[in-house]
């Protein structure tokens, strides 16, 4: 009975070491902010931390995984100068997005995630662009699993 528990333990202590270990952990290499055209964009570089190629985990039962996504949530100051997503069941405030996406990085531990917003009109460009840097949260997420999430204005600074 001690050698079968001995085994049960073992067993368990290294299935965690192999999930640990086969664990990436992100740093925001960039952020670039943009206001044009009614539109305001955010283009965030994701970066691992140990140089290994970036690889999504999120497993999906379909054919196309989603794979990464930047969300910027904006605070009050900012939310009011930008067209806004109502959802009933959301407690959270969502700018309308214009487009949202990746694009691959000539290295293969990073990717670009940007996301793209519209502006309400008449808004005063000149403050919503620097509202846009200190008046938002940023976070990044693997299929539905949030890997990140902090202030934009941590990374410009």
């Amino acid at each position: 009975m001690k050698i079968l528990s001995l085994f049960v333990v073992c067993s368990m202590v290294m299935s965690a070491l192999t999930g640990f270990e086969k664990q990436q952990y992100f740093n925001i290499k960039e952020v670039n902010i943009e206001v044009k055209d009614n539109i305001l964009s955010y283009e965030v570089i994701l970066q691992t931390d140990d140089g290994t190629p970036i690889e999504s985990r999120y497993d999906y039962p379909g054919q196309k995984i989603q794979g990464f996504e930047l969300a910027v949530i904006p605070n009050k100051p900012l939310a009011d100068l930008m067209e806004l997503e109502i959802y009933k069941e959301s407690k959270f405030t969502k700018m309308r997005p214009n487009q949202i996406g990746t694009r691959a990085s000539s290295r293969e531990d990073e990717i670009i995630l940007f996301s793209e917003y519209v502006i309400k009109n008449n808004s005063d460009l000149v403050k919503l662009e620097k509202l846009a840097m200190q008046e938002a949260i940023l976070f990044i997420f693997d299929g539905a699993n949030k890997i990140k999430e902090q202030p934009i204005s941590r990374n410009l600074y």
